[in-house]
């Protein structure tokens, strides 16, 4: 009879012997002194979801989210989405936006799934155009300092100079920067603003920093992630302990076996 010596163990063909390994560390808390691998991991998410073990779940997915940076965020994404993980899928398709299309490779992009994808480079046409209207469109100059003594010449130079350097670094068909690079690189110019009033410059500088122009890009980018979880990652809920089954006054797993 199965299970009722060590000559005859019970047999259970989906769970492998690294598995059982890993569980057996889970629920004593010993683990080998390098800790588990990231194999190991995805062993204890499949263990977790074919026999609900709660504990080898969390403990699986503290790994992860400790390794996070050490992984793209396009696999973070497809864990998520096959294991039902929603701790980091925001987070992680942040970072994916940052991403060119062409970088992600193909068996991944299968794996992410219509949904994601499609929101994904539709987000990125998006966010490049939204990038070429800030790069074209410089912002105005509201009310000029009570020391600009030229205003129009003020004006005509703070558009050129946005077209000559704002626009360049973000376009840059090469380097395309990131609006924060590009800021840092922009606020460099102090020496090489031409006829824009130096009390000027500091207020539109400011108005820069900001961010305004791009706040709307960080919101789209967070609503979108934002949505795509609720949509997509459906957690099951925690075992109940025995103690809480008692109080139910449901039998505990053992007691059904």
């Amino acid at each position: 009879m199965e299970g009722s010596s060590d000559d005859h163990p019970i047999i259970i063909p989906e769970l492998s012997m690294n598995m059982f390994e890993l569980f057996l560390s889970v629920a004593y808390n010993s683990w080998k002194p390098e800790g588990p691998t990231h194999d190991d991991v995805l062993d204890l998410l499949r263990f977790s979801n074919k026999f609900m073990s709660q504990k080898a779940h969390d403990v699986a997915i503290n790994h992860l989210h400790e390794r996070r940076f050490q992984h793209k965020p396009y696999e973070l994404l497809a864990l998520c989405l096959e294991f039902s993980i929603s701790k980091f899928f925001v987070p992680a398709f942040r970072r994916l936006v940052e991403f060119r299309i062409r970088d992600i490779p193909g068996p991944v992009r299968r794996r992410l799934g219509f949904e994601v994808w499609n929101a994904f480079v539709d987000l990125k046409e998006l966010l490049d155009e939204h990038n070429r209207i800030v790069a074209c469109e410089e912002p105005p100059i509201v009310t000029h300092s009570p020391y600009c003594t030229d205003n129009t010449a003020c004006f005509i130079d703070w558009r050129q100079l946005w077209w000559n350097s704002m626009a360049r670094f973000l376009l840059d068909g090469r380097n395309p920067q990131k609006f924060h690079e590009a800021i840092e690189r922009f606020q460099e110019l102090g020496p090489e603003i031409g006829r824009v009033n130096p009390e000027c410059w500091k207020m539109l500088l400011q108005t820069v920093k900001n961010a305004t122009a791009f706040c709307l890009a960080f919101d789209l980018v967070e609503e979108t992630a934002q949505q795509l979880s609720a949509a997509l990652i459906t957690e099951p809920a925690p075992m109940l302990t025995k103690a809480e089954l008692d109080t139910l006054g449901l039998p505990s797993h053992e007691e059904i076996l």
